[in-house]
């Protein structure tokens, strides 16, 4: 067979024209296939260099904006951090009842007011500053970073993590609506961030009217009201320590044994469960100082 198979081989002889042909199509095939291969690599690269500088030019920004304002936020968390815990020590001498007198200042009523304005307007100028950034392809740390930005206004409006599904939402009561929330701290701030103490108390009688939702909201809150807004203040207040354990100072920061005594006194709030499930909807349930508070706060699920 192969004796057969080499004779016609030998047999069959080509031509120069011929094979000129063969050799032309070869060229030819050979120099189309080598190019459409270069081209198709060139482009593969290109594409994925673009993609990997426009990650990491998005990166940087990100991480430019948020170290921009980050001490401003982490001095603003500090600040509602010690106010919430002197409130719950001092609530019961009745230094947050104002009875509606909005218009002349009480100092202790309305830093407080003034405290939470500057967390929240800290919270919304970090937002807008990366607005126009692809914030999904951040870093896995800056992602939880602003991952609590946008859990933060949702502890004081968001209603159906506390209340459930079927929650009545036509009404702000003990909660507010999410817009008019976030135009609060405008009032008391200018294209840098919050305006100082010394700016808001000259300005009082002339903001009662445009705080007047915050106001009422915090003119005399108390735990043993049968309300909702000392649970909320609570659980901002939890956010606020998580946030300070994980990007603040080691000074800004809570030890265990406060944090037990921050989740008991003055009472345990029915909705500590409902919070832990929240921030795992924003994914947050791994993050390391999430995941100890829970395991403190396990012990006192109501």
């Amino acid at each position: 067979m192969d004796e057969q198979v080499k004779t016609i081989i030998e047999s069959y002889t080509l031509n120069a024209y011929q094979v000129a042909l063969i050799s032309i199509c070869v060229s030819v095939l050979t120099f189309l296939l080598t190019n459409w291969l270069k081209n198709y690599f060139e482009n593969k690269l290109l594409q994925r260099n673009l993609e990997t500088e426009h990650k990491f030019e998005q990166q940087k920004k990100i991480k430019e904006a948020i170290a921009k304002y980050k001490v401003h936020l982490l001095t603003a968390c500090e600040d509602v951090n010690h106010r919430f815990w002197n409130l719950s020590s001092n609530y019961h001498r009745d230094w947050i009842n104002i009875n509606g007198d909005f218009g002349r200042e009480h100092y202790y009523f309305h830093s407080t007011v003034f405290k939470l304005l500057c967390l929240y307007a800290w919270v919304g100028k970090i937002k807008r500053e990366m607005i126009y950034l692809d914030t999904t392809i951040a870093s896995k740390e800056d992602l939880e970073f602003i991952k609590f930005l946008k859990f933060f206004p949702d502890v004081m409006c968001d209603l159906t993590f506390i209340v459930g599904k079927d929650a009545d939402g036509d009404y702000a009561v003990d909660h507010f609506f999410r817009n008019n929330f976030e135009l609060l701290p405008d009032y008391i701030s200018d294209k840098d961030g919050p305006k100082s103490y010394a700016y808001y108390k000259s300005n009082i009688p002339d903001l009662q009217n445009d705080l007047q939702s915050i106001y009422h909201y915090i003119d005399g809150v108390s735990p043993n009201e049968d309300r909702m807004r000392w649970d909320r203040l609570h659980l901002l207040h939890l956010t606020t320590i998580i946030f300070l354990n994980n990007y603040g100072y080691d000074f800004q920061q809570t030890d265990n044994k406060k944090l037990e005594e921050v989740l008991t006194k003055p009472k345990v709030s029915t909705y500590t469960k409902n919070y832990f499930d929240f921030l795992k909807e924003y994914k947050l349930g791994d993050n390391k100082e999430v995941k100890r508070l829970e395991n403190i706060a396990k012990k006192y699920y109501a």
